[in-house]
This record gives C-alpha cells, sequence and structure tokens, in this order.
C-alpha cells in the first residue's frame, strides 16, 4: 500500500508526462524536494521519507547516456554524503587549484592514447606524412 501512496505522489509533484518519462529510463518513480542543479543541468534531489543511502539521488540533463563523471566534485561529495552542504554551497571553499569539471571522454574522440599506442590516430597521420616526403 505504501508504494501506492509513494507512486501517487511522484505523480503529484511531476506530473503524468514527466512521471512516465522518468519511470521509462530510470526504472522508479522518486519523489523529493529538489536540492539544486548544476552547471550541466543535473537536479538534485532528497527525501529524508526514504530508505537511508537511497534517500539522496541525481537526475541526469541526458536522460538517454547517464554518466556518473558529469557529476561535480561539490555535488559528488553531498549525494555521497561527505558533506551535508549542497554543492551551490561548497563552491566558495573551491581550493585555488581546482580545474573545471569536465565529462570524462573515453571512448570518444577525446579520448587519451599514448605515443606509443598501435591505434594512436595522431602518429599514424605522422608516418604517412613520413613516408609521402622521402
Amino acid at each position: 500500500m505504501t508504494e501506492i501512496i509513494r507512486y501517487c505522489r511522484g505523480v503529484l509533484q511531476r506530473g503524468i508526462k514527466e512521471s512516465i518519462k522518468t519511470l521509462y529510463w530510470t526504472g522508479e518513480l522518486k519523489y523529493g524536494r529538489m536540492v539544486g542543479e548544476d552547471k550541466s543541468g543535473n537536479r538534485y534531489y532528497e527525501n529524508l521519507e526514504e530508505v537511508h543511502g537511497r534517500h539522496r539521488w541525481v537526475e541526469y540533463f541526458d536522460r538517454k547516456n547517464p554518466e556518473a563523471t558529469n557529476v561535480p566534485p561539490e555535488w559528488h561529495s553531498w549525494l555521497h554524503h561527505i558533506s551535508d552542504k549542497p554543492g551551490e554551497d561548497m563552491l566558495p571553499f573551491s581550493p585555488f587549484y581546482k580545474r573545471e569539471h569536465f565529462k570524462n571522454p573515453t571512448g570518444t574522440d577525446g579520448a587519451y592514447t599514448p605515443p606509443n599506442f598501435l591505434f594512436n590516430i595522431e602518429k599514424a597521420k605522422e608516418e604517412i606524412n613520413q613516408e609521402e616526403k622521402k
């Protein structure tokens, strides 16, 4: 019975269309207080009535490709209970050496490949240019 009430609260909070989308992409329908949003558009929620460990969650901006590396460090600390301050409150405490957060490029053209790697495209282009010069 409590599951039905939980689903009804989720539908009331989000609306029918958004609830169906969330249920389709995540497989569950949660409701809670929106704590904040980061630069990437990810939204962070909290519901203290949920089971501990599942009461904080993120809904990614890109629902089709959820990627854990899209969560910035300040929000990561809030999600994993390292800090009780949400990510927006952690921004003033950024160290001077902190770099801008970026998406993990693994599996894309921007991924790092060592210079002596067999499939290094840049090295292959250099070798082709050297052969053409000869």
